[in-house]
């Protein structure tokens, strides 16, 4: 849920939040949230909850076992042009 607050400053903080956010590529609300959210310690994900994502895998592999991996995937970067026909 969702709750609005009104945010009352002089005009040039206010240009300068808007500026940050159009450098960022976010909302005014969005840069507020990414400036704020570390500064009280507030963090969207709960340490108890199960990333989704493929995180951990992340610089798991060493170079060896990397161009081991990209050799066996190699066959699906190549176009079979008979199939394309």
């Amino acid at each position: 849920m969702t709750t609005a607050l009104t945010f009352r400053a002089e005009s040039d903080f206010i240009d300068a939040i808007r500026s940050y956010s159009e450098k960022a590529g976010l909302s005014v609300n969005a840069a507020l949230k990414e400036i704020i959210a570390p500064a009280i310690g507030f963090s969207r994900r709960r340490s108890n909850m199960p990333r989704n994502n493929l995180a951990s895998f992340c610089g798991a592999l060493k170079d060896v076992d990397c161009r081991e991996l990209e050799a066996t995937q190699a066959a699906f970067s190549e176009i079979d042009e008979e199939m394309w026909k």
